[in-house]
């Protein structure tokens, strides 16, 4: 790793820290991290690498090495699960509900505010038109912008002291587990991480065919395809009268009315299917039992959830962050496959425990696992540590990280096996608590809280940090690059991530105002929603004296699971972990236990169509062509992923570019 890689990568991380927000929200340019192949980072990689190659064929020398835009690239990818929705959603999360505390004469009346660790919510009294109203209506008036130290940040100085250090501890606890996991998956079990391969293929010297891939005829005719698509629908917004636009969606509504079950469970965008070039290009390279799993999984539990509509068994919720059938299908499913990625791993994981601990193995243990266990261990316990101070008891503190921990292995998992990088799924530890240990041992204000740590800490699972670091140890593995280093500076690149993110996004939202859409705004009421429900809940059932009392182990004598919630998730976890089973004894095996991932969700309704299409020119390309055919076509589909992030990238630039020059925002 060059010191110029290095301060480079530092440079370009600050900036994405700074600048994601303004662009998501201010200006609106477009989503600069918006899943897991955030196309800032991708679609900038080809433009740079085609400027390289512009510039080399003008006789420029000195250029960069393929290892140091690698390194740029991986600790690019350290960074971006921190400005994208994790630092921009921590503060309306925390601080919003005091305005919606104002609107909601039910949260008055149970008092749920008061519920709430002090050091969890900014404390607006004294200057609240300052420090509340000014945060949701923004206090910059017209063009003119506040000054950084007009945010009233004393109001802020206490939660900010709690959630900052969990934030940060609980990422570089990830990172940790990531170094841990990285010689498991990348070498024993020889998973494709398509996205790292994608990466890979552009920034090397050879490809598969001998070849430079930007010497490949059909990685041009890919690339200037998609490219032309991306380029003229986003021409069409400018000249929509001129232009028409190419459509990549489909109206099979039709055949709704023949298949009705598939309906009442939820499935009808299933009929509207579109075109997703990246999904289809990265199906052609996953393993065809996988992207056949991501094409029928949604359509299987559709069906089964509209079968059990029909019995009157209601799985899909009004809201994510309930006490819903669905909710503990999906946690069922991730923690048997969590508990498949462990089983397969054990003996390299307990050996790099060993070895963590200064305790001899047999087995050869790369440095980089040691140290990044080590990270691992001491971050886990600093984040158990917050969790106690805010309140948590120490058994519930445990599960709770055990669940976070699970998330973030399970998503990092499938996106390196799977290359789906949209995650719809939601699985919140507090309400999988809730549902194993019932208000009752809970309380009201135990509730509370856990609800606030998951919309802070897993709002988004898509957007895990864990899982782009994941991919950025693979890209320096894959690069020559050492691990060790990557994982050294990634986590400098944490801290000075969080360090800009933070404050940049809190500033923002006090000049323009926070924003009163989307997803994340009404997750911000979600804690307190649910825990209104259970309050009249005990009420009603006259044990809300009882709730209040339970107090540490007390909890447990309290005990009162939902019973057909916990079955849901031990069936679901049961079904994914015979999947995996059957795929590691049957060669033949029909379904990969993605399914249990992804299930119905909006990702996987939106990505079926294509991992569909994908599977169909694999195997098409394969039963005619064999192998060779297969090594033929892998430069078309590396160019239909290039050429649809690069055509997506031009907007973001030419948004940004608009409002430094005429101060337009873009649509």
């Amino acid at each position: 790793m060059s010191r110029r890689s290095v301060a480079v990568g530092l440079i370009l991380a600050a900036a994405l820290c700074g600048w994601c927000y303004f662009s998501d929200h201010v200006i609106r340019a477009g989503e600069l991290v918006g899943n897991m192949m955030p196309v800032v980072v991708f679609g900038g990689l080809v433009a740079c690498l085609l400027a390289l190659g512009a510039l080399r064929l003008a006789g420029l020398k000195r250029l960069p090495s393929a290892a140091e835009i690698t390194v740029v690239l991986a600790l690019l990818l350290c960074v971006c699960g921190v400005p994208g929705r994790f630092t921009q959603c921590m503060p309306a999360s925390i601080l919003c509900p005091r305005h919606d505390y104002r609107l909601h004469p039910g949260w008055q009346q149970q008092g749920v505010l008061e519920l709430v660790p002090s050091q969890l919510m900014p404390d607006p009294s004294g200057d609240e038109d300052r420090v509340l109203n000014g945060f949701i209506t923004g206090l910059g008036q017209g063009d003119r912008r506040i000054s950084f130290w007009d945010v009233p940040w004393r109001s802020w100085a206490k939660p900010l002291a709690f959630w900052v250090p969990l934030m940060l501890l609980l990422t570089a606890s990830t990172l940790g587990l990531a170094a841990v996991y990285h010689r498991q998956w990348a070498h024993h079990e020889q998973l494709p991480y398509p996205i790292a391969t994608f990466a890979h293929a552009l920034i090397r010297d050879d490809d598969d065919n001998g070849g430079h891939l930007f010497a490949n005829r059909l990685f041009w005719l890919g690339f200037l395809a998609l490219l032309t698509i991306e380029l003229n629908n986003y021409c069409c917004r400018w000249w929509p009268d001129v232009l028409i636009p190419v459509s990549l969606r489909f109206d099979f509504s039709p055949l709704a009315s023949k298949l009705q079950t598939i309906v009442r469970g939820k499935g009808m965008g299933l009929f509207y299917p579109r075109i997703m070039p990246v999904v289809v290009g990265l199906a052609f390279l996953l393993a065809s039992d996988v992207s056949l799993s991501m094409a029928a999984g949604p359509w299987i539990y559709c069906l089964f959830a509209g079968i059990a509509l029909g019995y009157g068994v209601e799985l899909r919720p009004g809201r994510e962050m309930a006490l819903s059938i669905e909710t503990f299908l999906y946690s069922g499913g991730y923690f048997g496959i969590f508990l498949m990625l462990l089983y397969t791993g054990r003996h390299f994981y307990w050996n790099a425990f060993r070895r963590s601990v200064w305790a001899s193995t047999r087995e050869q243990i790369p440095d980089y696992t040691v140290g990044g266990m080590r990270i691992f261990l001491v971050c886990t316990a600093g984040s158990f540590v917050l969790l106690l101070f805010a309140g948590i008891p120490w058994f519930l503190a445990g599960l709770y990280l055990m669940f976070a921990l699970m998330v973030y292995s399970v998503v990092s998992r499938i996106v390196a096996e799977t290359g789906a990088f949209m995650v719809g799924t939601f699985v919140f530890p507090g309400v999988l608590l809730w549902g194993f240990f019932g208000a009752t041992a809970l309380g009201p204000r135990l509730m509370v809280t856990l609800f606030m740590l998951s919309t802070v800490v897993l709002l988004i699972p898509g957007r895990a940090p864990m899982a782009f670091i994941s991919h950025a140890f693979r890209l320096a593995d894959l690069s020559g690059n050492h691990v060790s280093g990557t994982v050294r500076w990634g986590l400098a690149v944490l801290v000075l991530g969080f360090a800009i993110a933070v404050p940049v996004s809190i500033y923002w939202q006090y000049d323009r105002g926070t924003p009163n859409y989307g997803w994340p705004r009404r997750a911000a009421t979600y804690p307190f929603q649910n825990t209104v429900e259970a309050i009249h809940k005990l009420k009603a059932q006259g044990r809300y004296a009882e709730s209040e009392k339970a107090t540490g182990l007390e909890r447990v004598r309290a005990f009162d699971p939902s019973g057909p919630h916990v079955a849901a998730f031990g069936a679901a976890a049961a079904l994914a972990i015979l999947f995996g089973a059957g795929r590691l004894k049957f060669r033949h095996w029909p379904l990969h236990p993605v399914v249990f991932l992804f299930l119905g969700g909006s990702a996987a309704i939106s990505m079926s169509f294509s991992f569909f299409l994908g599977w169909l020119v694999k195997a098409t390309a394969s039963k005619y062509g064999g192998a060779r055919m297969y090594r033929v076509l892998k430069p078309l589909a590396f160019g239909v992923i290039a050429g649809a992030m690069f055509g997506r990238f031009v907007p973001v630039v030419v948004g940004t570019v608009r409002f430094l020059c005429f101060g337009k925002v873009s649509w």
